[in-house]
């Protein structure tokens, strides 16, 4: 029983409600926050001296609130997983403005304020880990999914920074990278399909990426890719990126224009 408080954003469903679930099996108190008020309150249910704090992460006033109530309630912060993130597959051409500055928002610019407030109860008491939920398109981008990649690309450079500067101060900074997960909705608004698909034995579950959050809270590591079959093909894009742009290439030409 470890008796850490640990905020969980995006866990109403997918990877943050197995996540919470996960933390609260370990004996952690979790602070759950999603917009749906509703599924928020039925996992919290099943979650012994757990926080529901409802909050839109695309609202700055949101997120220095899920901080303020779980100081009040807990008086401490030792876990911030930045987890809720939306996106849609979608030629960039014709992504609408609203679209383009949501992704932002909330795939990027809610981790950074969220952490921003947090990081001061963590560094009066000189210990804490922040774990941020990336995924393999922040380290090989995809047609379909350029604003997705833009933020999460920029999430692993925030995170890098981060991790250097507060890592002095007892504070971790992780970064997961999953790959393809099943039974989330993330892509459900897929406007365009490159029929690209992953083998089964590369599919992740959200339990399996929610043990290995909770493993990096108790071991942290500054990068870790799931499965760690992923780390060839970030390799390959690294230093040979020709190759992947070719395959790609022929991929879009098909679905844009045809055979």
């Amino acid at each position: 029983m470890s008796g850490r408080v640990v905020i969980v954003t995006g866990a109403s469903s997918g990877i943050g409600e197995a996540t919470a679930r996960a933390f609260s099996r370990a004996g952690d108190r979790v602070v759950l926050t999603a917009r749906r008020v509703d599924r928020l309150q039925r996992i919290a249910r099943d979650l012994p001296e757990s926080l529901v704090v409802p909050a839109d992460l695309s609202r700055p006033e949101e997120l220095r609130r899920i901080v303020e109530e779980t100081l009040r309630q807990y008086g401490q912060i030792d876990v911030l997983v930045n987890n809720a993130g939306i996106g849609a597959h979608e030629w960039f051409d014709r992504s609408s403005e609203e679209t383009i500055r949501l992704q932002l928002e909330v795939n990027l610019l809610a981790p950074i304020l969220l952490t921003r407030a947090v990081v001061p109860a963590m560094v009066a008491r000189r210990r804490g880990t922040i774990i941020n939920v990336a995924s393999v398109a922040g380290r090989i981008a995809t047609p379909t999914l350029a604003i997705y990649s833009a933020a999460k690309f920029g999430l692993d450079g925030f995170s890098e920074a981060l991790r250097r500067e507060l890592r002095p101060m007892g504070i971790h900074v992780c970064v997961l990278y999953p790959g393809v997960v099943q039974g989330t909705e993330f892509g459900r608004d897929k406007r365009v399909d490159l029929n690209l698909t992953s083998p089964s034995w590369l599919s992740l579950t959200p339990e399996r990426v929610a043990r290995e959050i909770v493993r990096l809270a108790v071991r942290p590591r500054p990068r870790r890719v799931l499965p760690g079959t992923y780390w060839l093909a970030v390799a390959l894009n690294t230093f040979l990126p020709s190759l992947v742009d070719r395959a790609m290439w022929r991929v879009v030409q098909k679905a844009r224009v045809g055979p």
